[in-house]
């Protein structure tokens, strides 16, 4: 898994997850999620920001397992790393799916009604970074949420 290297006095907590790309499974986000920050010197936020990243975090997964992989078998690797200075949380996401052009996508307008395509604006409404990268590998997906 391709992962960003930090600094280990940064790193105050690291949890590594790897499960199927199946709907079934993203009920283990939101504990994963709200355990990882319950262990995080003064965190603020409570259970809005759990439920906000974890909503994040879900959505591309849920892209991950629609898209990527179009309901096919595969394997998502999810790493949650807390950072200290400053503490935010870290959460990367890696697939071998299908890749897509991130840039191409357009930003859904709220003045035409539609049914899908609000998954990547939420994702960076939520969270304060959202990076998407591909190579012969797979796909990576970072996503950073400052906690102060």
């Amino acid at each position: 898994m391709a992962r960003e290297q930090f600094e280990s006095a940064d790193v105050s907590d690291v949890l590594r997850v790897e499960m199927p790309a199946a709907h079934a499974y993203l009920p283990m986000i939101g504990p994963c999620i709200s355990c990882i920050l319950n262990n995080a010197p003064s965190c603020a936020g409570g259970d809005s920001l759990a439920y906000n990243i974890e909503l994040a975090v879900h959505e591309v997964c849920t892209n991950i397992i629609e898209h990527a992989y179009g309901g096919l078998p595969g394997r998502i690797q999810i790493v949650f790393t807390m950072l200290a200075n400053p503490q935010r949380l870290v959460v990367e996401m890696v697939d071998n799916g299908r890749s897509f052009e991130y840039a191409s996508i357009p930003l859904p307008n709220p003045e035409e009604p539609q049914v899908r395509g609000y998954g990547l604006f939420l994702i960076q409404e939520l969270m304060d970074k959202v990076d998407y990268h591909s190579n012969s590998s797979g796909n990576s997906w970072r996503l950073v949420k400052n906690l102060t």
